[in-house]
């Protein structure tokens, strides 16, 4: 099944200027009016939350873990909407192809069960961003493994 997630480009730009802010990893999560037709995912962003500071117990350069709280409250906001959840951080210092680092890999694995467990069988995106590139995976149905993700297609006057 083919994948994409659409995002309007005022939000793309809000999204790259928060996740590279700095030379310190952040994080957002983009919230996703679910299509599926015959042999297409589509996930349109409708939302968007930037996650501040205080929403990490811990966040340095290659590393963030997110406080429990926040968690919480994200997947409420995506419950309460209907949304599936795409789920992006940054690596601000990849110059190249960005790929997810193997702490990356553990994290995204549980978040995924607990993203199962709070969706409602609503598609789980994670995405990491580099500078000019992202690495992305898909769970959706019943999350048994990961799956790549097709596209990531930015609409409006930014192509």
């Amino acid at each position: 099944m083919n994948s994409v997630v659409i995002i309007p480009d005022r939000l793309e730009a809000i999204l790259r200027q928060h996740l590279f802010q700095n030379p310190v990893e952040q994080g957002a999560f983009l919230f996703a009016e679910v299509r599926e037709t015959a042999g297409q995912l589509i996930l349109e962003i409708a939302e968007m939350y930037l996650v501040p500071p205080d929403g990490w117990s811990v966040q340095s350069e290659d590393y963030l873990e997110m406080k429990d709280t926040e968690r919480a409250k994200i997947m409420k906001r995506a419950r309460d909407g209907g949304f599936g959840v795409i789920d992006c951080h940054s690596h601000p210092r990849a110059t190249d192809d960005v790929c997810f680092s193997l702490s990356d890999r553990r994290g995204i694995e549980e978040f995924a069960a607990y993203a199962r467990w709070k969706l409602d069988g609503k598609p789980y995106v994670a995405t990491a961003w580099g500078a000019s590139s992202v690495d992305a995976v898909l769970w959706h149905g019943e999350f048994t493994q990961p799956n790549p993700l097709g596209e990531i297609r930015v609409t409006g006057d930014r192509t």
